[in-house]
């Protein structure tokens, strides 16, 4: 597979020359009985580039890795590889993720018991949805202001060296598999009790500007008290990212890079999955080596409160994440969107996220694949057309999934640009002189070859 590079917000193969798109899914399989792995995961790679997926985020987890301070799995960790591997037969690039939810093992993933420095404060059983626990658990919060503040593990060395060494390792350890393009360090950093206390200090400034502020009932939270509100939060937050979170980057990056010039994939703390901007900053003045993975979901997520999901919410929280990303000038690989259940209205959801990405030509990796979900029509939807390789500079495109018909238009240099069509091609018009060709490769699912000798503004529509 041809290495990925990227300049300014556009990923190119360094061979050939073509702008990339990336359209994944996650793969997360958090339960420790399993081996963090679903078992016989190899046997659906077939599905996914069927599918026209050509990226995975894999989930690695901390438990996983390091068992016991010091002391890597290397069963495990080639376990890992070997599906990296796998996934590299088949076409699919990988970004390797190190997952947490709620920091640790012992509350849900992430962190091995040795290294939850919780106090033995408590823990909650009763949250009606699973990250109120950010606020919710004094244990789940000192387990991370002890992560952030480096406080020894039981060997006497502190956590945060401890994870740095641990990716130095993995570095070395992984840094033969070419399809391979971020390392991302941390999914979600949550930053302990800086969070509640910031919601606490929000809600205090807000009530005493606007008597009548209620968090606890929305639907008659003004415009103007959500704003203030949300700014605060954001003032606060952007200290974390700037003061703490950037300089875990950066550490990790380094000891890294000892090993591999590879990509590090910086997402943000938790709350920038939301409305709120985040602070993250570039590694280092020319961006190198650093790509920009926000997450974005709407307030209903992994609740029974579908009917409620607002687009326009969305729509506005990914425009808060275009404008951050035009700041820091990197390419966007959306790290998460989704965890939508199976229902009927599951492909509509599908279709607007997917407008978005359209929009703001930005890779994806949706949230998330399961066993069995390649049989459920309720997510048929992620199976679209779009430009993989684009030979010259993607200037936009458009999947109508009722037509079927892909449009693409892009500023052609002589090459071959590669559309993945999940229909069958009967005709394609174009408006600069051009050959094509079309290779059927799985049930329903075709690649279109595009061959232009000039260089000009090319329009195609496949249909």
């Amino acid at each position: 597979m041809e290495k990925i590079m990227y300049q300014g917000q556009a990923f190119y193969t360094a061979g050939s020359g073509q702008q990339i798109l990336f359209n994944g899914l996650n793969v997360l399989c958090r339960d420790p009985k399993m081996g963090y792995m679903y078992p016989d995961f190899k046997g659906a790679l077939p599905w996914f580039k069927e599918s026209g997926f050509n990226l995975i985020r894999l989930g690695i987890f901390w438990d996983g890795t390091e068992p016991e301070p010091g002391t890597y799995d290397m069963d495990y960790l080639a376990g890992i590889k070997d599906i990296v591997k796998a996934a590299e037969q088949e076409g699919i690039y990988v970004i390797l993720d190190m997952h947490q939810d709620l920091f640790s093992v012992k509350f849900i993933d992430g962190a091995p018991l040795w290294a939850t420095l919780d106090e033995g404060k408590n823990h909650p059983d009763n949250c009606n949805v699973w990250y109120l626990a950010y606020f919710q658990s004094d244990a789940v919060i000192q387990a991370a202001d002890s992560f952030w503040e480096n406080r020894p593990a039981p060997d006497g060395a502190g956590l945060l060296d401890h994870y740095v060494s641990m990716w130095e390792m993995l570095a070395g350890y992984f840094k033969d598999c070419g399809n391979i393009i971020a390392l991302e360090p941390m999914n979600e950093p949550f930053m302990g009790s800086l969070a509640r206390n910031a919601f606490g200090q929000a809600m205090a400034m807000v009530t005493e500007k606007y008597p009548e502020f209620n968090i606890g009932d929305m639907a008659h939270v003004t415009p103007q008290q959500q704003e203030m509100f949300l700014k605060i939060l954001e003032d606060r937050f952007k200290i974390f990212d700037q003061q703490v979170l950037m300089g875990f980057y950066r550490r990790i990056g380094e000891a890294v890079h000892k090993h591999w010039d590879v990509n590090i994939a910086t997402g943000g703390n938790i709350f920038s999955s939301t409305a709120i901007s985040t602070g993250l900053e570039r590694l280092e003045p020319s961006g190198k080596g650093q790509i920009y993975v926000p997450h974005g979901y709407d307030s209903v997520v992994d609740t029974d409160q579908y009917d409620a999901y607002n687009t326009a919410n969305v729509d506005g929280l990914f425009a808060d994440k275009k404008r951050s990303q035009e700041r820091l000038d990197l390419p966007v690989i959306v790290g998460e969107w989704g965890a939508f259940p199976s229902g009927d209205f599951t492909n509509k959801l599908i279709r607007h996220m997917i407008g978005i990405l359209e929009k703001y030509l930005w890779g994806s990796a949706y949230c998330e694949y399961h066993p069995g979900m390649e049989n459920d029509g309720n997510f048929s939807s992620l199976r679209r057309a779009y430009p993989v390789f684009t030979s010259g500079r993607l200037e936009s495109y458009h999947y109508d999934e009722s037509a079927p018909a892909l449009t693409v238009e892009y500023k052609a240099e002589p090459g071959e640009t590669l559309c993945y069509c999940p229909f069958p091609v009967h005709q394609l018009e174009a408006a600069l002189p051009m050959s094509y060709s079309v290779e059927k490769i799985g049930e329903g699912a075709y690649l279109c070859k595009i061959a232009t000798e000039s260089s000009g503004l090319q329009k195609v529509k496949i249909c």
